[in-house]
C-alpha cells in the first residue's frame, strides 16, 4: 500500500512539474546553492518513441521498486510498483526495470527509451557488466 501510495504522490509531483512553462524552469536539472531541494524535469522522448523510468528504493533491509512507461506527448501508459521484501537497492532497481520491461513488452511497444539512476543496472543493461 505504502508502494502505491508513493508512486500516486510521485506521478502527482511530476504532473505539477511538467505543468510548469519552459521559462520559468528550464529543461533538466536545477539545484538551488541555498537549499539542498533541486527540481528534476521529465523529458519527452523523440516522436513515437516511449519512456520508461524505474527506480528502487530501500528501508530497513525492505526493497520497493516501480516504473512508469509514458509516450512522447508525456501521456500515460502504464505504472507499477511492488514490494520486493528483503533485498537491496541494486536488487530493487534491476526488479523495477525488469517489470517495466515486461510490462511495456505486454502492451507491445516497440520503440523504448529506458531511464533509470542506478550506475550499475544502466551499464548491466548497456552490457558494460
Amino acid at each position: 500500500m505504502r508502494a502505491l501510495i508513493r508512486a500516486k504522490r510521485s506521478y502527482a509531483e511530476w504532473r505539477i512539474r511538467t505543468c510548469m512553462s519552459d521559462d520559468i524552469f528550464p529543461r533538466g536539472l536545477i539545484h538551488r546553492r541555498s537549499t539542498l531541494n533541486f527540481i528534476v524535469r521529465w523529458n519527452a522522448p523523440p516522436p513515437r518513441v516511449v519512456k520508461l523510468n524505474f527506480d528502487g528504493s530501500l528501508s530497513h533491509n525492505s526493497a520497493i521498486g516501480g516504473f512508469i512507461i509514458r509516450d512522447w506527448i508525456s501521456q500515460l501508459i502504464k505504472v507499477g510498483a511492488a514490494h520486493y521484501g528483503e533485498s537491496s537497492i541494486l536488487i530493487a532497481e534491476a526488479r523495477a526495470l525488469r517489470d517495466g520491461i515486461k510490462a511495456a513488452t505486454k502492451v507491445g511497444i516497440k520503440h523504448l527509451l529506458i531511464e533509470g539512476d542506478n550506475a550499475t543496472v544502466i551499464r548491466a543493461l548497456r552490457g558494460g557488466i
